[in-house]
């Protein structure tokens, strides 16, 4: 961070601290750093929690400086509900915080809720200043490849060209990885523009195995072998091919539980078919725990799991999958040639299978049952990869970097 004069940056997310979602816990890690720099950071978000969860383990953002400025919640209750008019309030309420300040260095926006992109870039534009976007998922296509659109081609089409706008007038977009990049420049986002920082794993990276984890005894998982899911579970995610494997794998290795943790707007899909196909006994549904005892529940794996459906594949990077590799858990990843293939293949820290090739997900779980040699290897690949190229140290440093780059573009070496 370069020390010519205090930045002053406004970062907006809908969902910030304390929250249990991991899309934003990393905000938090990245305006702590930000201020123990010497920056001057100030957060406008949203009263509701995605996953909101108890416990200690998580740095409070105001004990380091960050200003939190909190949008009154609108209703109570599940924040599924009304999620419209939810984000509309949000809209409508960080508008005028957006605009009627002391104009910042620079805007860093994430891109939750959606059109809070173009306000930013709008109000960025107005105000003469930059702006940054963290292209968690890329809009309007994730609307898209959902189908959220169809039969109202106009509607796409606006869309698609204020996003346009918004992305390609950024003075810095970050991406999560190659393939993300690719979508990003697909967009006309200028490629000196675009810069690619992976998300990390968040929270404590410990695990905890055997008789000093309090969640296998109490989730009555004792003599179980664990496939996990830890995470959000929701439109981009694969959760048929898994769960029909599990019908299979029932019998080839019984002692196997797929355990899912966490909530999203597939999870009712993917309970209502484990209880299609009978098998509740070795597919379990669980919440999100406390944060203290996310060393417990990551330490419950034998191997984990990552989904994605084709056509999300840019669109978004599931970061649960760093979270895996940082506490060398190997992983099972279904799905399209993606970022997430690309990281697990160049890491050798787990296997990659096509979306509904149920015959080689099946295979390659029956094989990692019978080698824990090879699963142990695998997770080892995974953690010294991730260690080496995609730590939260090194993450932290090349926000540092963007943002310096993004506010005073003039100054970079």
């Amino acid at each position: 961070m370069q020390t010519s004069g205090i930045r002053r940056v406004v970062f907006i997310e809908q969902f910030f601290h304390p929250e249990g979602w991991g899309g934003a816990q990393l905000p938090r890690d990245i305006t702590i750093d930000l201020s123990k720099a010497g920056c001057d950071v100030e957060v406008i978000c949203g009263s509701d929690q995605y996953a909101p969860v108890e416990g200690g383990g998580q740095a409070d953002p105001g004990a380091f400086g960050v200003r939190i400025r909190r949008i009154p919640r609108l209703l109570q209750g599940d924040i599924h509900r009304a999620k419209l008019a939810r984000q509309v309030w949000f809209y409508l309420c960080a508008l005028p915080l957006l605009a009627i300040r002391r104009r910042p260095h620079l805007f860093v926006t994430q891109t939750n809720p959606p059109l809070v992109v173009p306000l930013v870039a709008l109000v960025a534009r107005l105000l003469r200043r930059p702006y940054m976007i963290i292209a968690q998922d890329i809009y309007p296509e994730v609307m898209l490849a959902h189908g959220m659109l169809s039969g109202r081609p106009w509607f796409e089409r606006s869309l698609s060209r204020l996003f346009a706008w918004a992305y390609r007038h950024a003075s810095a977009v970050i991406s999560l990885g190659p393939v993300m990049t690719e979508r990003l420049l697909a967009k006309g986002v200028p490629r000196e523009r675009v810069v690619e920082i992976c998300n990390w794993a968040t929270g404590d990276e410990s695990v905890c195995r055997g008789p000093t984890n309090e969640l296998r005894d109490a989730w009555n998982l004792s003599g179980r072998s664990v496939l996990l899911y830890s995470g959000n579970l929701g439109i981009a995610h694969d959760v048929e091919t898994p769960i029909r494997a599990m019908a299979m794998l029932r019998s080839s290795v019984p002692d196997l539980v797929l355990v899912f943790i966490g909530k999203g707007s597939r999870l009712a899909e993917a309970r209502a078919l484990a209880d299609e196909l009978a098998i509740g006994d070795v597919v379990r549904f669980h919440d999100f725990v406390p944060f203290d005892l996310l060393p417990h529940s990551l330490g419950l794996a034998d191997a984990a799991l990552v989904t994605l459906r084709p056509g999300f594949e840019g669109l978004v990077v599931p970061s649960k999958l760093l979270g895996y590799m940082a506490r060398s858990i190997p992983t099972l990843y279904v799905g399209p040639d993606s970022d997430v293939a690309r990281f697990v293949k160049a890491s050798g820290g787990g296997e990659c299978v096509g979306s509904g090739d149920i015959e080689k997900f099946v295979a390659v779980v029956e094989r990692w049952m019978v080698d824990p040699l090879a699963r142990s290897a695998a997770g080892a690949n995974a953690s010294s990869y991730y260690r080496q190229n995609l730590s939260r140290e090194a993450g932290l440093d090349a926000y540092r970097a963007a943002v310096d780059g993004a506010a005073f573009p003039d100054e970079r070496a």
